[in-house]
């Protein structure tokens, strides 16, 4: 299940966000750890059209964060995706979240595909958007520099089809 993000989440998202390092690799520049309500709040106003998520388990135990960011191209892009409690993690529920983000893009956007963007040394992120059905775009690597060392960003994109979408 997938609710929209509230600011009563925030004590659930920073009990995810337990170092600078997994900071980084899910939300990128755009935050500096550690993760403050005024930086969400700033960053939710500065960009209304962004939607936050987390993702439930059918028990409705809380397991993901994840963004929808619509585009200029109208081609929405997927961010900030988080299976939270490591003790979660490698059991499928990325790829269920990042399905049930890809069902609330079709509810709400007449689009023909997805992109996101990948640490390329995130190997578990990568499999799990595989899995799904991104493909990497032949677009040459972004490089992210976040004190003096560089990351190397490869955009993926998922396309629906009939039988999928």
């Amino acid at each position: 299940m997938l609710k929209p993000y509230e600011s009563s989440d925030f004590d659930l998202l920073t009990s995810w966000v337990t170092d600078e390092e997994i900071l980084l690799q899910f939300a990128g520049t755009d935050f500096s750890y550690p993760l403050s309500r005024q930086q969400i709040t700033a960053y939710q106003a500065s960009h209304p059209e962004r939607r936050f998520y987390i993702g439930y388990t059918s028990e409705e135990t809380a397991f993901a964060f994840g963004e929808i960011i619509p585009q200029e191209s109208g081609k929405p892009r997927l961010a900030r995706i988080l299976v939270g409690n490591p003790a979660l993690r490698g059991k499928g529920l990325g790829r269920y979240f990042v399905r049930l983000l890809l069902e609330e893009i079709k509810k709400h956007y007449p689009t023909p595909a997805v992109d996101l963007f990948a640490w390329e040394k995130n190997d578990a992120a990568i499999k799990c958007y595989e899995s799904v059905g991104f493909k990497f775009c032949p677009d040459p690597a972004m490089t992210m520099v976040h004190k003096d060392i560089n990351y190397h960003i490869h955009k993926m994109t998922y396309t629906f089809s009939k039988e999928n979408g």
